[in-house]
């Protein structure tokens, strides 16, 4: 009888030891997720963006209300708010998807010496604004240094 005691005293030590161990490396293992940035919009297009351009909006209404989360040449710069601060983005690289038209689906990347940002960009064949323009949506992704991202879609116009 002793002997069974005494065993049960063992699985339950070793049991409150495994509750621990993992209790312990649950909590050492969070660390703060709270994302450090935010994504804004901002009103005033940049004097760089000027001719073709594409320009987007987290909303159709927000673009209705010239309220832009992110804006572009078509050559090698973009514009994003990040906490309220008007970040210039150069452009990295730019892939097109697969079997489509040239302007039409892709994805752009971007750097500045805080972020990376990719946008991936689907033209919206429903609406057309005039011959030279054309509708967007999509997601732009921003990752600052510490590898914590924020997603956002927009919908918006790219033309001339």
């Amino acid at each position: 009888m002793r002997q069974l005691k005494n065993l049960n005293r063992e699985r339950m030590s070793y049991f409150k030891f495994i509750i621990i161990g993992v209790l312990f490396i649950s909590f050492s293992s969070c660390k703060n997720d709270k994302i450090e940035f935010t994504l804004n919009s901002f009103k005033t297009l940049p004097k760089e963006i000027d001719g073709c351009s594409c320009i987007f909006s987290k909303t159709e209404k927000e673009y209705g209300q010239n309220d832009y989360v992110f804006a572009s040449n078509f050559d090698s710069i973009a514009f994003i708010s990040v906490n309220n601060k008007i970040l210039k983005l150069k452009l990295t690289s730019r892939i097109y998807k697969p079997n489509t038209v040239e302007n039409q689906d892709y994805t752009c990347k971007y750097e500045t010496e805080e972020y990376k940002v990719t946008i991936e960009i689907e033209a919206d064949k429903t609406k057309r604004y005039a011959d030279e323009s054309w509708w967007n949506k999509g997601l732009i992704t921003i990752e600052n240094k510490k590898g914590q991202k924020i997603t956002q879609k927009f919908i918006g116009e790219s033309g001339c």
